[in-house]
């Protein structure tokens, strides 16, 4: 009987043993919990990528261009309710649009073959975004403001009396909206990058290009519509 109760209390000595390993390595096991990253502060970063116009003279036809867009922009965000993430960002960025299209113009009654020639050389926004934060240090956000671009025109003829080419031109910066999506990336504490698609919408606008020797006027109306698809990182402080 004595020697039953001693086996007893060593079979008890033994599980319980068990027990508490089976528990040390289970906690040794356990995953450890993603850290939610904080999108609250500001950042200063560059952006590059492509962009691509979409315009139009009026009473003429349709004409585009692709080229590449290089800038930098700053801004700041404020994390609020667990994952949503509002903030204002500035963008500024030198362009290589430039499109080019054949035509004809009236000079003094007469119908003379143009080229008409317009270039986006910089593309500029200040918009407010609204995101919301995943998967410990993603963010989707959607944004939208105002928005900038300088715009050169040009226009080669030949008036007939003169027997030589001219070229009235003219630079204007043009101001209208701009709507867009991205997706932010923390990958670390102190680094971002991002992916985004915005569209930039300045309108129609009448345009009045001169050559001063000898005195060339050349008008018309430019509706200018750009897209931008931009990859790019910043440095959050």
């Amino acid at each position: 009987m004595h020697r039953l109760a001693v086996i007893g209390v060593g079979l008890v000595s033994i599980l319980g043993f068990a027990s508490a390993a089976s528990a040390a390595d289970l906690a040794v096991k356990a995953p450890v919990a993603t850290k939610q990253f904080s999108w609250t502060g500001c950042f200063i970063g560059v952006h590059a990528g492509g962009d691509f116009s979409y315009d139009k003279i009026r009473s003429s036809g349709d004409f585009s261009s692709t080229g590449f867009i290089g800038g930098g922009q700053i801004g700041c965000d404020y994390q609020f309710a667990s994952a949503w993430v509002v903030g204002v960002e500035g963008r500024a960025a030198w362009s290589s649009l430039t499109s080019k299209t054949p035509g004809l113009g009236s000079f003094g009654g007469v119908i003379v073959p143009t080229q008409f020639t317009v270039s986006n050389d910089f593309l500029a926004s200040a918009t407010a975004r609204l995101g919301y934060s995943f998967a410990g240090n993603w963010l989707a956000y959607g944004r939208g403001g105002v928005a900038w671009t300088r715009e050169k025109a040009d226009n080669v003829l030949t008036p007939p009396l003169l027997g030589f080419p001219v070229d009235p031109k003219a630079t204007a910066t043009r101001t209208g909206w701009t709507a867009g999506v991205g997706l932010d990336w923390a990958f670390a504490p102190h680094w971002s990058t991002n992916f985004a698609y915005d569209y930039y919408d300045f309108g129609a606008n009448d345009f009045f290009l001169t050559n001063s020797v000898p005195l060339v006027t050349f008008s018309g109306n430019l509706k200018d519509r750009i897209h931008t698809v931009t990859v790019g990182v910043n440095y959050r402080f």
